[in-house]
């Protein structure tokens, strides 16, 4: 039996994260599933091996096994030993910043044929207001497979509904040439009227 995708997608501090611990801690809660989180190297919001919102409100933080983003098939080993250890199939998969992870459509689709129900949160777009990694793509998996995709909100601080991640670099907007990643960057949610991309070439 195939498993079911729920997508949580949207802009900086949206709460994604919180609404993937949220979830994750009520499929272990109420429907006593065994929950698996994972997450990528590259995702410096918690401590190694911690899932956790910058929320303060938002659901606190829960333990996650680490995996290079490059390679998220190293996780099956991990999967395949937590089910021996607790003696069953490990029926929910949690994905934080999905964003960053190389082959995540494949990777998802293959847990899902696995059996396992699958959560994946992370940014639709990054800073220069395009697709980021793979995280619009799984929308097929989710009409594929069945599921859900959660839109989760930001606000400008207009109050307008904010879409976009504004990347600040020493509280300026950063170009449009500026590296994906980089160290010493901070965000913020903006509204299209407040947005700003300096050096965009269309």
């Amino acid at each position: 039996m195939q498993g079911k995708l729920e997508l949580m997608m949207g802009p900086m501090r949206s709460n994604k994260t919180a609404e993937l611990l949220r979830r994750a801690e009520m499929r272990r809660q109420y429907a006593k599933q065994y929950v698996l989180v994972l997450k990528p190297s590259d995702d410096t919001k918690g401590g190694p091996g911690v899932v956790e919102s910058r929320n303060p409100n938002g659901g606190g933080k829960m333990s996650a096994v680490e995996f290079r983003a490059a390679d998220p098939w190293e996780v099956l080993g991990a999967i395949r030993d937590t089910e021996q250890k607790i003696g069953k199939r490990v029926e929910c998969i949690a994905i934080d910043e999905g964003q960053f992870v190389d082959q995540l459509f494949l990777f998802v689709k293959y847990l899902l044929d696995a059996g396992h129900d699958v959560l994946v949160a992370g940014l639709d777009l990054d800073f220069r207001a395009m697709p980021f990694g793979e995280m619009l793509n799984l929308t097929w998996l989710v009409n594929a497979y069945g599921g859900s995709i959660t839109e989760c909100m930001a606000y400008c601080s207009c109050g307008a509904r904010a879409l976009y991640s504004q990347r600040l670099i020493d509280g300026k907007p950063a170009p449009f040439d500026s590296p994906i990643k980089m160290p010493g960057d901070s965000y913020e949610p903006r509204c299209a009227e407040h947005f700003v991309l300096p050096g965009r070439t269309h």
